[in-house]
């Protein structure tokens, strides 16, 4: 018995004990480097009796809870002392994330992700505090709204597959450190002027699949040499001249509704780099869309076989048909 219990004890540095944290496991990474995954938890009263435990090392990793169907809420001191660099929620049904549940983390934590849950609530205005946070992917979750950020650090925001209806224009304002905005799926329908500008690292912004209609005057102003602009999949039938202000590495309009590749809109952006796709759109293909046919450089810039309403690809328009009646 003595041997039996000896071995239930026993731990290997740095992790504690396996029998205080159980069923939570400690996992040794690269020799000095500690996961805590409690995955196999079933009661907010068995995480807050393991993050009792004394640690002798308490500074971890990453948290791990996978597929788990038991905890509802995270509640604030369930976490205990300990601190984490990242946080990895995945596959379970967690609703509700409480002020402060990751308060000894505030200092650590650069990576929060809870994806593929039934998160209702989240406390966003606690983002201020975690100074070294720099990814927030809360993914495939029920938040409705869309919060107002502040963070010095944050540089990812994935929110996609949320039904969140709506973002405010001052709604990423406080993120100077913003790199990727990812809204893919979170039934948009309107995007104000203001809400993708004064964003000096502003790289990447998704709105893909949502219910956008028209993008209107002053929404983009990004200031980086190269980036990516996804509005496919929606039901875009309008972009108005400065809507999309120093987009200059790839645009995707593809998939929308569309009739015309205005002039005024995309060829600045053109002249200034930019690669665009736009097939699966109702274009017209009248004069509106002779600046780009006549011109082989500008037309190499399309890089898709985006068609006309009638089928035809434009790529195989004859400029001399758009020089002799858009241009004579």
């Amino acid at each position: 018995m003595a041997t039996e219990s000896k071995d239930q004890d026993h731990r290997e540095l740095p992790c504690p004990s396996a029998v205080d944290i159980y069923p939570c496991v400690c996992i040794i990474i690269g020799g000095s480097s500690i996961d805590m995954d409690c995955s196999a938890v079933t009661s907010n009263s068995d995480l807050a009796r393991i993050f009792s435990t004394v640690f002798p090392f308490p500074d971890f990793e990453s948290l791990i809870i996978n597929n788990n169907h038991y905890l509802i809420t995270l509640r604030e001191g369930d976490l205990g002392q300990v601190t984490f660099k990242r946080v990895i929620i995945t596959s379970s049904s967690l609703e509700i994330v409480e002020t402060n549940t990751f308060l000894s983390s505030h200092g650590t934590l650069t990576d929060l992700e809870i994806v593929t849950t039934n998160l209702l609530s989240f406390p966003f205005s606690e983002i201020p505090l975690f100074t070294q946070l720099t990814t927030l992917n809360l993914q495939n979750n029920q938040l409705t709204g869309f919060p107002v950020l502040a963070s010095m650090s944050l540089q990812y925001l994935y929110l996609d597959i949320n039904p969140l209806g709506w973002i405010a224009p001052t709604s990423l304002g406080n993120l100077p450190s913003l790199i990727g905005v990812y809204l893919s799926f979170t039934k948009i329908t309107q995007i104000f002027a203001g809400t993708f500008t004064g964003l000096p690292m502003l790289t990447e912004i998704s709105l893909s699949y949502n219910e956008l209609h028209e993008i209107e005057t002053g929404v983009i102003n990004l200031q980086t040499l190269y980036n990516s602009v996804h509005l496919d999949g929606n039901s875009i039938s309008s972009i108005a001249e400065g809507a999309l202000v120093g987009v200059r590495g790839t645009l995707y309009v593809n998939d929308n509704q569309l009739t015309e590749l205005a002039e005024g809109v995309f060829r600045p952006l053109v002249q200034e780099g930019l690669d665009f796709y736009a097939r699966n759109n109702p274009l017209t293909c009248g004069c509106d869309i002779a600046w780009l046919v006549v011109n082989p450089t500008y037309k190499s810039h399309l890089k898709d076989d985006a068609t006309c309403s009638d089928g035809e690809r434009v790529t195989d328009l004859n400029p001399s048909l758009y020089l002799d009646l858009c241009y004579s």
